[in-house]
């Protein structure tokens, strides 16, 4: 059984009110992951920022975001996980799978690749093949598995692991017990 906090959205729980207060229903007319009426300012926001000479690692610009858009730390945290996905899309700030570096422009990794789906996609496909992710093993997060693919930028493996997902190939977030997961597993049949 996970310890999974909607309100901290960790696992396990670092807010200290894991299973004391009930998640509050989503606003009608939201997505799932949150309104999106904040991901405008917000991407130009950290750009400005950037430009300005401001380097943090993801975690850093989340605190520095929620410092700026208010106390609704979810609806940050969503928008964030957005903003910081397109601005890899779009190639212009990137993380780098070794360990803690600040989200730079690429020209200051030029080892890390952008992949296209079907390309990281076959990168996954290698890193089963070669027992580096196996069935049965426990769930990883997304950037865990990001982490076992060296030298590709987080958003590659991120876009291609939905992407095999949805086809039903090799990965689910479904979890051994049956029931959904945040987590990812390589699949058993």
């Amino acid at each position: 059984m996970s310890d999974y906090c909607h309100l901290c959205d960790a696992d396990p729980c670092y807010c200290g009110q894991h299973g004391k207060v009930a998640s509050a229903p989503a606003p009608s007319g939201a997505a799932r992951s949150g309104p999106r009426g904040i991901d405008p300012a917000m991407r130009e926001f950290v750009l400005q920022r950037y430009e300005a000479g401001v380097l943090e690692n993801w975690v850093g610009w989340l605190r520095l975001l929620e410092q700026q858009f208010g106390p609704d730390k979810g609806a940050v945290r969503n928008a964030w996980n957005r903003v910081s996905n397109q601005l890899q899309r779009d190639w212009l700030l990137i993380d780098v799978p070794e360990g803690d570096e600040k989200l730079r422009s690429p020209s200051h990794y030029p080892d890390v690749r952008h992949m296209s789906v079907e390309a990281c996609s076959r990168e996954i496909e290698a890193l089963i093949e070669r027992g580096g992710w196996t069935v049965g093993e426990k769930g990883l997060r997304l950037h865990e598995v990001w982490r076992r693919i060296p030298d590709v930028v987080y958003i590659s493996v991120f876009d291609a692991l939905h992407a095999m997902k949805d086809r039903g190939h090799l990965v689910t977030t479904v979890a051994p017990s049956g029931k959904p997961s945040q987590f990812w597993y390589v699949r058993a049949d």
